[in-house]
């Protein structure tokens, strides 16, 4: 046998190995929260939603995917235990479906030497970044930033891993249904959409405007329309549960609503909300100045030969950022919902994506030799200030997740 692949192979397992170690360990922090938010939070020690979520799923009101399964774990010995178990498995499963994600389907297929290990690093690092804390700006880590990254909000938790794996079997789909339909996909694809809208529907409120965007180029690119029909018609369970959920919530009954005021919810907790918004995509937001105009460049010129964009996840992910910042900005619920500021989180989900798009373009950024006009120092000094931000970006999450395990409240602030 080739040296070569005997080297691989124990690379892989290597890999593998400390992949089973880090996210493992990672797994069992965030079961060691999780059980502390619910079993022993009181005031603000352990603070997170979760027991609030509890208390609705044991009264019997929920709209929620995850009340159904606290309504069976309360009827369990060791309640708690089997909270936390089933939340810390969609944190670490998140993590561990990033770095298959990555190594298998990204970097693999990029030639990269390292894969396993770049695929590793980046999953971890995408699953931990936080805004970059500034005390000028504003004086909590969390409150009154946007962050893709959230330890206290239980549904949040859950739906991050579907959105994640809708995003997966989306863009599996769209690569190949011009030329063929792969039934498996499309199924994975609708499964994982209507989990992911059962568990929250704030995903689907930023992925479906995006998506259906997409459709329409694909009408451009001489798509068979039964086959984006096929496509579109994936969201249908989705939005019937959607419209079930929005009975529950913003019913007459209920005293809720949803109105127009521009800025209520980043003003809602922060004195200088446009610092926080670039304080919380900073990374992404360089990497796209960086990018925006080659980027563009080279889809216009995709289009105009019919076929699928290369860029396509780079449009995918800004446009669902637009969505997301066009709800954020203009939405608000009213009632008693109204100081929970929820259309925040489509935008925290937007952010993930972006933050792990961005990585990508940052790193074939250093691989690519004509990249800014391929001078060396101009690379070198692209390199340290963007690695040093995205750095921030990870240090200021790896600071914010163990003092959550410590028991300080999301409040946190300096």
């Amino acid at each position: 046998m080739d040296n070569r692949k005997i080297s691989g192979k124990q690379n892989d397992k290597q890999v593998l190995f400390a992949a089973v170690l880090l996210i493992g360990a990672y797994t069992l922090a965030c079961g060691f929260l999780f059980f502390m938010q619910a079993a022993f939070a009181h005031d603000t020690f352990f603070e997170s939603d979760l027991p609030a979520h509890l208390r609705m799923a044991e009264d019997g009101w929920g709209y929620s995917l995850t009340a159904v399964v606290y309504r069976i774990a309360s009827m369990l010995p060791g309640y708690y235990f089997w909270v936390a178990a089933f939340l810390a498995l969609f944190a670490g499963g998140t993590m561990a479906a990033s770095f298959w994600f990555l190594w298998k389907e990204v970097f693999s297929k990029l030639n990269i030497r390292a894969a396993g290990w770049s695929a590793l690093c980046s999953a971890i690092a995408v699953n931990i970044v936080m805004p970059c804390f500034v005390k000028a700006v504003h004086y909590q880590r969390y409150v009154g930033y946007q962050s893709p990254s959230v330890w206290h909000n239980s549904t949040y938790t859950v739906m991050k891993f579907f959105a994640l794996m809708t995003l997966v079997y989306y863009v599996r789909f769209a690569k190949e249904y011009k030329e063929k339909v792969i039934l498996k996909d499309w199924i994975l694809f609708t499964v994982f959409l209507t989990l992911s809208t059962a568990t929250k529907t704030s995903f689907l409120l930023v992925f479906a405007p995006a998506a259906f965007i997409g459709l329409f180029f694909d009408l451009y690119r001489k798509v068979p329309i039964k086959r984006v029909l096929l496509f579109a018609s994936a969201i249908l369970p989705s939005l019937a549960i959607m419209l079930f959920q929005e009975l529950v919530l913003f019913g007459e009954d209920t005293g809720n609503g949803i109105a127009i005021e521009f800025g209520y919810n980043v003003y809602l907790r922060a004195e200088r909300p446009y610092f926080t918004m670039i304080l919380s995509a900073l990374f992404p937001v360089l990497v796209f100045l960086f990018n925006v105009i080659p980027v563009c460049r080279e889809t216009v010129k995709d289009l105009k030969e019919k076929k699928l964009p290369k860029h396509m996840p780079f449009f995918l992910a800004w446009t669902m950022w637009l969505f997301g910042a066009l709800q954020l900005l203009f939405l608000k619920e009213t009632g008693s919902r109204a100081l929970d500021g929820n259309f925040t989180w489509g935008y925290d989900i937007c952010l993930f994506v972006l933050f792990g798009v961005s990585l990508l373009y940052f790193l074939e950024n250093l691989r690519s030799k004509t990249f800014l006009t391929g001078k060396f120092a101009v690379r070198i000094i692209y390199a340290s200030v963007l690695g040093a931000v995205f750095g921030y970006h990870m240090y200021c999450g790896l600071y914010f997740f163990i003092r959550l395990l410590t028991g300080v409240t999301y409040f946190m602030q300096g």
